[in-house]
């Protein structure tokens, strides 16, 4: 089996497109697409199943993938074994991000970073999504991790993680036994979103205004994880991201967004033609 070819479908799935794939590996996407055609040939398999958000793998796909995430991440590891620890000694890593991504999604990474880069010191930096692109641009931190694409041209932003948007209820609230939800139905009861002045209280507001509803906002919170609490407590609603969330919930009913709201991603964000610090950079590599 091809090994490049083998790494264009691993990243494919990885990174949930063959563009995002395409930015990871540093090819064209012709190239990822030829290269997972090819492998699909080689094997006499159907890989992927592409639809107009994205690609997920077939059952004989997601097989494969995670036979290849163990090689992969095998021979990361052996890089960083034998590529000569010294180098990062007094080194540091400065990573800026918010509450959600630092509870939920960074703890499984810097495990594994702390395993291949003992002698660097990491510094976490809990900022909302503005501070984060700010701190970046002004190199107050090396990489940012954010849930929206910053849009500068002095930032590098590569999507290394889908996610979506949720419907929070109690589990005994009225909505979690029908069918189908409408936002008309969602602006019905008491609802919990976060404070007026961030990002996201603006982006679950768009879909919203945009056909000149308005939600029933009983309380206005600063942190996802105190408004899922609250939810649970039975104070009212709720749209989040689905990172944040426990899907073994009990006191819970989760339902998907996904035709009010486009596919999200999780952006890594670097500052754009600089180049990056084995410590940084063995930092990047881990998604």
């Amino acid at each position: 089996m091809d090994l490049n070819r083998l790494r264009g479908f691993y990243t494919v799935v990885k990174q949930g497109g063959f563009t995002a794939a395409a930015q990871r590996l540093r090819l064209s996407q012709p190239s990822i697409s030829l290269q997972v055609k090819n492998l699909e040939q080689e094997m006499g398999l159907r890989l992927l199943q592409r639809h107009p958000r994205g690609v997920t793998p077939t059952r004989e796909g997601q097989v494969l993938y995670e036979m290849a995430r163990k090689l992969f991440e095998t021979e990361e590891e052996i890089d960083a074994v034998f590529s000569g620890q010294a180098q990062y000694e007094g080194t540091s890593l400065r990573v800026s991000t918010n509450q959600s991504i630092a509870t939920h999604l960074l703890p499984p990474l810097l495990e594994k970073y702390r395993g291949l880069f003992p002698k660097v010191e990491i510094n976490i930096h809990n900022m909302r999504t503005a501070g984060i692109i700010s701190s970046v641009e002004k190199a107050q931190t090396d990489v940012g991790i954010i849930l929206i694409d910053p849009q500068s041209e002095d930032l590098e932003a590569r999507p290394v993680a889908p996610c979506e948007m949720i419907l929070i209820t109690p589990v005994d609230h009225p909505l979690s036994h029908r069918r189908k939800v409408s936002l008309v139905d969602i602006t019905e009861y008491p609802f919990l979103s976060y404070t007026q002045e961030t990002g996201i209280r603006r982006f679950i507001d768009q879909p919203f205004d945009h056909r000149k509803l308005k939600t029933s906002v009983a309380m206005a919170l600063g942190s996802t994880d105190l408004i899922i609490n609250y939810v649970g407590l039975g104070y009212g609603i709720s749209i989040i991201h689905n990172l944040n969330i426990d899907a073994a919930r009990r006191d819970l009913h989760i339902r998907s967004l996904k035709a009010h709201y486009p596919r999200q991603y999780i952006y890594l964000v670097t500052r754009r033609g600089e180049e990056l610090t084995p410590a940084v950079r063995g930092f990047c590599e881990l998604f």
